[in-house]
């Protein structure tokens, strides 16, 4: 009885701790509270364990003891575990509650970090935001300021591109003028070795240096020019002075003579001897062929009597004076004067052709050129066809005569020895006339290949030959059409004679080319239907003697 009542006692306790164990731990948050439930359940399972324990080793006893204990003992007993108790569960209490209150201090520290932690990154953020305004108000400004800048560069980048083009434009138009003002000079130098010989030594110093200036890496334009129109300006002031006085010449043959020189421009210049008389002028030998003066002491009797009194009459007249004196001289070509001074006589053909070619000018010697080597072209290549697309009867019928008995050996050691083109496509036949006839046929068609190239070569440069020599006769008669031309603006002409046989000379050059020309492409032609004539012929020959070949076989 006892027992029973006690362990209603102790669950009755165990229900009432609990209650209050949970009131007492519900105000504390998270861990803490969790941790004193966690504390409280498990005290509570000892002290139930422990009553039960007692209980139990009370329990057998209980039935003997019941009838001597007395209602005090059992008021006693209860009170003091009643009092123990209250104890323990004062202790938990205390335990919770200094729990609660360290817990709730740390979540204060807690709270204050955490609202210190957001007042620092308020103050950051707030930095942050700062700084990036400024970072905004910067990058605005530098883009601003790109954008004038990328605009000034864009502009001075026009302005350069401005600057080389005009730059490249001078410098293009400075090099062509450098390149003109050296072609004038260096044509004006080549016209002066065969002009007016008077003063020439000055002429070309001037001319040389104004050619070493344009030729400098660097060239000196301006001062090419300045000595080249210094040239013009002396060669204008020659052309258009007149001069009478006293000079040291050679006379004939007799050197230091001193002489009476009369001279009008550049279209007379007489020298009197004083010790004898003895007259000579300078003449142009040939207008058309280019200016070249020349000393002549061998005039005609009444030549040399105009001369002599025109030299005479401006000596007479005083240095003041402007004599006026008739001039015995045909000024634009002194052909009167030539036929005068030389025999007339009837020219052989050898001088003929030398005279012909003369007229010609320089071009005639590449046209002499192209028509000696086409010539020897043409027969080189026809001895080589008649040699190498040739086979005597008596060869054919010999080499048929071992084909029919199948000596193929001899018939190709037959062939070797002939050594032309037929023979070797022949011969590429019959050495594989044991084989196959596809093997036959290729060796056929590797021979044709080999040998067709012997047969057409240099016909290209022939057929090159006969386009060339007709256009070097229009060269020729360009060049000389500039020669005539360049004569009749500096002298003029009343007589149309004159420009009419200047052109007929001009024409001599294309007269050739096409002289030279049309045979040689006759010769081109007939040479063409040889090589195609020799072509079917291998083709013919070799074909029938495969057939007779591998037919036999068949």
């Amino acid at each position: 009885m006892f027992n029973v009542k006690m362990c209603n006692g102790v669950i009755l306790s165990y229900t009432k701790l609990r209650t209050l164990v949970l009131k007492l731990s519900y105000p504390l948050c998270g861990e803490a509270r969790q941790g004193a439930v966690e504390g409280s359940r498990a005290f509570l399972f000892a002290s139930i364990l422990f009553l039960s324990a007692s209980s139990a080793f009370a329990w057998p006893w209980s039935g003997s003891g019941e009838s001597k204990a007395s209602a005090e003992d059992q008021a006693r007993i209860k009170d003091s575990l009643q009092t123990e108790e209250v104890r323990n569960l004062q202790r938990e209490v205390e335990t919770l509650t200094r729990i609660r209150l360290q817990k709730a201090d740390s979540l204060e520290k807690l709270e204050a970090e955490h609202w210190r932690k957001r007042y620092a990154e308020s103050q950051l953020t707030e930095e942050h935001q700062a700084a990036s305004r400024e970072l905004d108000a910067r990058y605005s400004k530098l883009s601003t300021d790109l954008g004038r800048v990328s605009e000034e560069v864009a502009a001075s980048k026009s302005l350069t591109e401005e600057a080389e083009e005009r730059a490249q434009s001078e410098e293009s138009a400075y090099d062509a003028l450098n390149t003109q003002v050296k072609l004038s000079i260096d044509k004006t130098l080549g016209d002066a070795m065969g002009d007016y010989p008077v003063g020439m030594n000055g002429r070309l110093i001037r001319l040389k240096q104004a050619s070493n200036e344009a030729e400098k890496a660097t060239p000196n334009t301006i001062g090419a020019v300045q000595s080249y129109m210094d040239d013009l300006l002396i060669r204008h002031e020659l052309t258009y002075t007149q001069f009478y006085g006293r000079e040291t010449s050679q006379v004939g043959s007799r050197p230091d003579v001193n002489v009476n020189r009369l001279r009008l421009g550049t279209v007379f210049l007489g020298e009197v001897a004083q010790d004898n008389g003895d007259v000579q002028a300078l003449l142009r030998s040939g207008a058309l062929q280019g200016k070249v003066f020349e000393w002549n002491a061998t005039l005609p009797p009444e030549m040399a009597g105009n001369v002599k009194q025109a030299v005479v009459q401006a000596g007479s007249a005083g240095e003041n004076a402007t004599p006026t004196v008739v001039i015995p001289l045909d000024v634009l070509q002194n052909k009167a004067i030539k036929n005068a001074i030389t025999d007339t006589k009837e020219l052989t053909m050898t001088e003929k052709f030398k005279e012909f070619f003369k007229k010609g000018g320089i071009v005639m010697y590449p046209l002499m050129l192209v028509a000696i080597f086409a010539l020897l072209l043409c027969l080189e290549r026809f001895l080589v066809l008649t040699f190498r697309g040739h086979l005597g009867r008596r060869f054919l019928k010999k080499l048929n005569a071992l084909v029919k008995e199948s000596r193929y050996e001899d018939a190709a050691n037959l062939c070797l020895k002939k050594e032309t083109s037929l023979s070797l496509v022949l011969f590429a036949v019959l050495n594989r006339a044991r084989d196959k006839r596809e093997d036959a046929e290729r060796s056929l068609q590797e021979a044709m290949l080999r040998e067709q190239p012997k047969l057409e070569r240099r016909m290209g440069l022939l057929a090159a030959m006969g386009a060339i020599a007709p256009l070097l006769g229009l060269l020729g008669t360009v060049t000389g059409i500039i020669t005539l031309f360049t004569v009749i603006t500096e002298v003029g002409t009343n007589d149309a004679r004159v420009l009419a046989g200047g052109i007929s000379e001009a024409l001599v050059t294309t007269e050739t080319g096409l002289v030279i020309a049309i045979p040689v492409m006759i010769l081109h032609g007939l040479l063409s239907e040889k090589i195609e004539k020799v072509t079917s012929e291998m083709y013919v020959q070799s074909t029938s003697l495969l057939n007779r070949i591998f037919g036999k076989k068949d």
